[in-house]
């Protein structure tokens, strides 16, 4: 993946990429071990999220499914 930042740029409120992904908590270890914001939600049923925002502010979703929704 290769995001671009270009002259007057300012990230999206809601637009972001959706990322699913397994070892979850690992991923959210590592974020948050460099700095960066980790916010779980519940949302939706069967799955575990969180987002957190690259190093220019875009929004960032992880998601992983959970045994009952597979």
């Amino acid at each position: 993946m290769h995001l671009g930042i270009e002259k007057d740029f300012r990230p999206a409120k809601k637009a972001h990429p959706g990322l699913r992904v397994t070892g979850i908590e690992a991923y959210a270890a590592r974020l948050t071990a460099r700095g960066a914001p980790v916010t779980w939600d519940d949302n939706p049923p069967g799955h575990r999220r969180f987002y957190s925002e690259d190093p220019v502010g875009n929004r960032l979703e992880f998601l992983e499914p959970t045994a009952r929704a597979l």
